[in-house]
């Protein structure tokens, strides 16, 4: 567990220092492969009522993590998922209105969940899946995510045994939807 901890807070350290100095150039991407990745995340967790994966700077993590965490064939088979996942729609992906690009991630995720771990590594659905994947450690680790979204106490107070769900942490009940939008 700590051989996998120790990187990704390492990435996530490092992705919040440089949003933190602006749009640093990607140290893993080309910018084009960065701009499609933001694109994605930003579909995967959008900004609502909360922050989204933009502000928690999960394009950033995500890039950390290819340069510093992953190792050459992982590198390597994202990046064939990602040139995939770009030559099946034919055109770039950014160049598709928001409706076209939330259809076509959902679609392309439900091919992965279908499939389970019998689709290849290298394909659009392994892209969509380890984005997914990805922008939700590096969201949840995230300033924003854990302390906005997730239940969050700074300092742990008293003990308050049996109290309603609903007076739990920041007034968000723990449960939520089964149903997963993206």
């Amino acid at each position: 567990m700590g051989a996998v901890a120790a990187p990704s807070l390492l990435a996530v350290l490092n992705a919040h220092a440089a949003a933190q100095n602006g749009n640093a150039a990607p140290s893993f991407f080309s910018q084009a492969q960065s701009d499609l990745v933001s694109a994605v995340v930003d579909i995967i967790i959008p900004r609502s009522d909360t922050p989204g994966a933009l502000d928690a700077g999960v394009p950033r993590f995500i890039d950390q993590m290819f340069k510093d965490v992953y190792t050459k064939d992982e590198q390597q088979h994202y990046l064939s998922a990602l040139a995939a996942f770009e030559k099946k729609i034919g055109k770039p992906f950014l160049q598709l209105n928001a409706a076209q690009r939330k259809a076509l991630i959902t679609e392309l995720h439900e091919e992965a969940l279908a499939k389970s771990k019998d689709f290849e590594p290298a394909s659009a659905p392994a892209f969509v899946l380890t984005t997914k994947k990805l922008a939700m450690l590096g969201f949840f680790m995230s300033q924003p995510g854990c302390t906005q979204v997730l239940q969050y106490v700074l300092v742990p107070g008293a003990y308050h045994a049996d109290i309603p769900l609903t007076q739990a942490g920041n007034g968000k009940a723990w449960a939520v939807e089964t149903e997963l939008t993206i």
